[in-house]
């Protein structure tokens, strides 16, 4: 039998905050049959690339290490559905019914356990909350109560009283619940180590025609604790769910942090200033690891593998030509319930400060 809501399905992702609070400086302890995993992984990138256009010629070696230490959280309710089901069409359809799910509870919730008799009472008892400081600003919590709330607006005015009632009574579209959801949380423990590098040299020309050949040479390096974007919302950036039943893991993408470092040009061994630059990860690689963590088969897992580098280490496209290369690429991943024992080695303590290694 499918439990399902019509029209429910008219989502903003980017609808506003409704309100001001200020954000706790510590994470909230875990409510009542929430779960916490802790979410880990450990890459390590060995490339070489050559480029040539014309008589332009360069030879490249990266060197990359990422590891990753952060927790997520359940609210420990089994759901019938995949939120990151494989068949696109299914997630489309599953996602914005877990969002209207989540915006009807929440109105029960500050509605003595009933749902509102219309739209305009849920409107009304929202306003009501916002107005006596209820609803929070600019936090992850925040942005996605805001979404569940549209996504039940749209779902009261779309079904019956009866319908929402039937629909909350369900585990989901299909039946069988078995599906934990996780997601990151405000002032979750992150801890990141990044290093990066990334050579070039060779011979390039910069004149308008391209014969004048030059030494050239590209250093771009980092060895840090993440950005300070990274380090206060890290976790926010992956979702996972755990199929209770079967025993897989599905995660939405993996997300690589992307450290600030330094990249410093040289022509004719002429150095030019130094930039604070960016550094990401090789597509190829980024591609690789978000498709090996989308369905697997347990919590964790290691895994190597020798890809192509057919695209810019520096990812500079203007310079056309033929990139070709590889990377050894060794990669370890964990999400096991927090208290377990670590599933990779310790590269990061005390919260936010790395270690040397």
């Amino acid at each position: 039998m499918r439990h399902s809501l019509i029209a429910a399905t008219v989502l903003v992702l980017t609808a506003t905050p409704l309100g001001a609070a200020p954000a706790a400086a510590k994470p909230a302890p875990l409510p009542p049959k929430a779960l916490e995993r802790v979410f880990e992984f450990r890459l390590t990138v060995d490339g070489q690339q050559s480029w040539k256009n014309g008589a332009q010629a360069t030879e490249a070696s990266t060197r990359q290490e990422y590891v990753v230490r952060t927790s997520l959280r359940s609210d420990g309710v089994l759901y019938s559905d995949n939120l990151l089901d494989l068949d696109q069409a299914q997630r489309l359809e599953i996602k914005p019914q877990y969002y209207a799910r989540r915006g009807l509870n929440a109105l029960k919730a500050i509605n003595g356990g009933k749902l509102p008799d219309s739209v305009e009472a849920a409107e009304a008892l929202a306003e009501r909350y916002q107005k006596a400081g209820v609803f929070c600003f600019d936090s992850y919590e925040c942005n996605n109560r805001a979404v569940e709330r549209l996504a039940a607006l749209n779902a009261m005015r779309a079904n019956s009283r009866d319908e929402l009632e039937e629909f909350l009574a369900a585990p989901g579209i299909a039946d069988v619940p078995r599906y934990l959801y996780f997601f990151g949380y405000a002032n979750c423990p992150i801890a990141i180590r990044v290093k990066y590098d990334v050579q070039v040299k060779g011979t390039r020309a910069f004149d308008r025609d391209k014969k004048k050949l030059e030494p050239y040479a590209l250093s771009r390096t980092a060895d840090t604790a993440g950005s300070e974007d990274d380090q206060k919302t890290l976790c926010e950036k992956y979702i996972v769910t755990v199929d209770t039943l079967h025993g897989g893991v599905f995660v939405e993408n993996l997300f690589l942090p992307s450290p600030p470092g330094t990249s410093v040009m040289s022509r004719s061994g002429l150095a030019m200033p130094t930039e604070s630059v960016p550094l990401p990860p090789p597509f190829e690689v980024l591609n690789w690891t978000s498709e090996k963590l989308r369905a697997t088969p347990a919590d964790s897992f290691k895994a190597a593998v020798t890809l192509p580098l057919n695209a810019p280490l520096d990812g500079d496209y203007t310079v056309q030509g033929q990139f070709a290369g590889n990377a050894k690429v060794s990669f370890a991943w964990s999400f096991k319930p927090a208290g377990a024992a670590p599933a990779l080695p310790p590269a990061v303590q005390d919260g936010r400060k790395p270690v040397t290694h």
